[in-house]
């Protein structure tokens, strides 16, 4: 039974880093293959998943950070505070452990009240940042970052290639990280963004998707609707707003003809986050296939108002057979 776990692990890693290596090759990171389909790059949520999950890829990990301190005036992180308490996707500790570390090479503000925000009570435990199958990469004869350290994670000095390539190099699916650049980093360009790529929309299931409150992107788009731009049409009760793409994408990628697709980045990260922590929480010790197929398929089920949200609907009774080969061809 234990090769039955270990083959799912292996899987679900692999499978589920190919997918972000791929999205952040699209802005810059260095090392990502190339992606079989172009989605739109929602920076926070993203970020979130890939610190969770590149615990298993310490490449990957550093590379991410070597992009963040390239393109971290980019970054929302007003939201991604958000997020990270309303998803709990990544553990606070390790988030601010990475906004510390920003916090010594980018002076401003955001950066070092999120990693106060995160630190944790002194005295707490301390475990090994990297894994391989779950199993903690114990560090040997190196000196520990003292940064991380301080918020409970054991990982080897950091050294940052500086190979990532610095915004703006945009392609389509910088579309996010574009419009912060026009309109600032702000509710805005990130409403403006999605109406642009996804469509039609209320403020309700904005908010919902960007982790935004109602009223807020409500005010938003109220506000610029007076400039113009969006179309508006009533469902009912429901108020849905809308722009022309063919006036969107233009105006940001002129010279390219190109588009890329939006993906609902939040919702993957919190069903991928509910299936990882199964997979790699569960106890080895007398675990029969049946008892590994019956755990998995509550995680599953748990997870699945997520998976429809981000298009990638399962059976009523998945199996994590199933569930791979779904998460590979998508």
């Amino acid at each position: 039974m234990k090769n039955l776990l270990q083959e799912f692990r292996t899987e679900l890693t692999q499978t589920v880093l190919n997918r972000l290596w791929s999205a952040w090759s699209q802005v810059g990171v260095m090392g990502g293959a190339a992606p079989s389909r172009s989605r739109i790059v929602d920076p926070e949520p993203l970020l979130l998943l890939t610190w969770a999950c590149a615990r298993q890829d310490a490449r990957m990990f550093d590379e991410v950070l070597d992009w963040l301190v390239e393109n971290g005036r980019w970054i929302n992180v007003m939201r991604l505070t958000a997020l990270m308490k309303a998803d709990k996707v990544c553990p606070p500790s390790l988030v601010g452990a990475v906004a510390a570390f920003m916090a010594e090479r980018v002076r401003t503000p955001k950066w070092r009240n999120l990693a106060r925000t995160c630190r944790p009570e002194s005295g707490a435990s301390t475990e090994p940042l990297f894994q391989h199958q779950g199993k903690p990469l114990v560090l040997m004869d190196q000196e520990s970052d003292g940064i991380f350290s301080a918020y409970g994670w054991l990982r080897s000095a950091i050294w940052l290639r500086e190979q990532s390539q610095k915004l703006p190099t945009w392609t389509p699916a910088s579309l996010v990280l574009k419009c912060r650049a026009f309109f600032g980093v702000s509710i805005r360009a990130d409403v403006f963004a999605y109406l642009v790529a996804h469509g039609p929309g209320t403020a309700s299931r904005l908010a919902r998707e960007l982790g935004y409150s109602q009223r807020g992107v409500q005010e938003t788009l109220m506000d610029m609707q007076s400039a113009g731009l969006f179309q508006t049409r009533y469902d009912g009760s429901r108020k849905e707003y809308s722009i022309d793409s063919a006036r969107g994408w233009p105006l940001l990628f002129e010279a390219t003809p190109q588009r890329a697709e939006w993906f609902n980045w939040r919702a993957y990260g919190r069903a991928v986050s509910i299936i990882w922590d199964k997979a790699f929480t569960i106890k080895e010790e007398g675990l029969s296939d049946y008892l590994f197929e019956s755990e998995m398929a509550k995680a599953l089920k748990e997870a699945q108002p997520d998976f429809i949200a981000a298009g990638l609907a399962l059976s009523e009774r998945p199996t994590t057979g199933e569930f791979l080969d779904k998460l590979k061809r998508d």
